[in-house]
């Protein structure tokens, strides 16, 4: 999970690697544009901080360790969607922001180099499968026999070892797809419908190479209508009118999005799963096994680690998925501390004394991306303000004392700069997880108004670029077709 960012001359990275870089970037992280504009943001606009770079996030260590909850208060969304939003993530950009190096405290050991990655479109499920242009043949799957206990077609990624006496790696184009047992068994479940879709067209007299382009042309549409129509609703404030694309034309993706508000799947992670009968807690199923293929191999051990998906989604009335975590408060002190996280993810102690580095990671690339100001974003969103007048997203008095309440109630000293300018992804957090939805706020089950229109416009207009990109017309299946949600998919695919 680890990132690289744009190291051209003059870019992004360039820019943040300067001790004395002054807010805003000159320029967008690679990929990125700004919410409601083609490219970037006039610099006004911008989030500023407290000025200076360096300054500005060491001012967010502290609030970094606020933005935590020892509380295990369960939500509404069934937990299958925290995992469907990190499939979301990585298939929307690839990655652009770089590991957390910013020596506050003194140097340390540069992070290991990562594998670059392009998106040519976002939304073609590239993150699984590659460009559809290259039309490459359709990743293998370790597919789970029958059995009793698991009534739902269940299969996991196969995984390759590199020979060197690493561990294996996924056998997907993005190996984020591998961070955990949870998205890389969703990953699975549409690699199988992809090959379900190819074998279809094989069948109805395609050659092999059309088969398995109409399949991949047949399964980015189906993403794109559970993201509509089954994620999207899980995750945004209800009442909202359908997203409408926030513009049409570019392919990239708005940075407030990918440094701010998809973030929000960090706050919605269980310090546990219960895959099938066995709860595990999440460290482990992060940490991963080395081993997992030869372990299955064992008498006895066939499921290790399968996932049920009832367990994940409302696929039976006997049996209550368990839910994600709440959106409030912020992360699970057990998932953000250096205990939990994966080394890619840990700061170096020698940068930073952090008490929760995951969200002063995400907090540093709120600061840092180049995101609108939140009183630009509201201006931005002023078509709405008609619709629903009550949104503390429209008063700069209101928005402010919500802020100020939050570093009362955290026991920290106030940031006049903040408390003008807060960071995006503060922001959206403290709106997901305030009272009523006449306010704009989400109240634990749903992303707040801000949070809700910035994701719902961005894949509304990420699937307009993927759909422009699409064969125009593509052989019917009917079954395939009628799919809308994530319960739908995994009952098909049980069939």
């Amino acid at each position: 999970m680890a990132p690289e960012d744009d190291v051209t001359p003059g870019g992004y990275m360039i820019w943040r690697g300067n001790p004395a870089a002054i807010l805003p970037p000159p320029t967008l992280p690679e990929g990125r544009r700004s919410f409601g504009c083609a490219a970037m943001a006039r610099p006004a606009d911008l989030h500023r901080a407290c000025g200076g770079l360096r300054h500005s996030v060491e001012t967010a260590v502290a609030a970094s360790a606020k933005i935590a909850k020892g509380s295990r208060r369960e939500g509404r969304i069934p937990a299958g969607y925290t995992y469907l939003g990190q499939l979301l993530a990585h298939d929307l950009c690839a990655p652009a922001e770089g590991a957390f190096d910013y020596p506050l405290q003194g140097a340390a050991p540069a992070p290991a180099p990562s594998q670059r990655q392009s998106r040519a479109v976002p939304l073609h499920l590239e993150t699984l499968f590659g460009p559809i242009a290259l039309n490459r043949p359709l990743p293998g799957l370790h597919r789970f026999a029958p059995h009793p206990a698991f009534p739902m077609f269940a299969a996991d990624i196969n995984r390759v070892a590199p020979g060197d006496g690493s561990n294996a790696r996924a056998d997907l184009h993005d190996g984020r797809n591998d961070d955990s047992p949870m998205v890389a068994q969703l990953s699975a479940l549409f690699v199988e419908a992809a090959h379900r879709a190819e074998a279809a067209f094989r069948q109805q007299g395609l050659a092999a190479d059309a088969a398995r382009s109409a399949a991949r042309a047949k399964v980015a549409r189906l993403w794109h209508r559970i993201l509509v129509q089954d994620y999207l609703p899980h995750l945004c404030l209800p009442g909202l009118p359908p997203p409408v694309a926030d513009r049409t034309g570019p392919r990239e993706v708005p940075v407030e999005v990918s440094h701010a508000i998809l973030r929000m799947g960090h706050w919605m992670v269980r310090s546990q799963y219960t895959l099938a009968a066995d709860t595990v807690p999440v460290r482990e199923l992060l940490a991963g096994q080395s081993g997992i293929a030869e372990k299955r191999a064992r008498p006895g051990l066939e499921n290790h680690w399968r996932i049920d998906w009832r367990n994940f989604f409302e696929l039976d009335p006997a049996v209550r998925p368990q839910r994600s975590l709440a959106l409030q408060t912020g992360i699970a002190v057990m998932f953000g501390s250096d205990f939990t996280l994966p080394a890619g993810l840990r700061i170096h102690s020698a940068l930073v004394r952090s008490d929760n580095d995951l969200a002063l990671r995400d907090l540093a690339r709120s600061i840092d991306g180049g995101v609108q100001r939140v009183s630009a974003l509201a201006r931005r969103l002023q078509g709405l303000r008609t619709r629903y007048p009550h949104w503390v997203l429209w008063s700069a008095d209101a928005r402010r004392t919500m802020i100020a309440d939050w570093f009362a109630a955290n026991n920290l000293k106030p940031v006049p700069a903040l408390l003008r300018d807060p960071p995006l992804y503060l922001y959206a957090l403290i709106e997901a997880g305030k009272g009523t939805t006449r306010k704009g706020f989400g109240g634990g089950r749903h992303l707040g108004a801000l949070g809700s229109v910035l994701l719902g416009r961005s894949i509304a207009a990420a699937i307009v670029a993927a759909e422009a990109a699409l064969p125009p017309n593509d052989p019917a299946l009917p079954d395939l077709d009628a799919i809308t949600t994530m319960p739908d998919l995994v009952r098909f695919l049980s069939q």
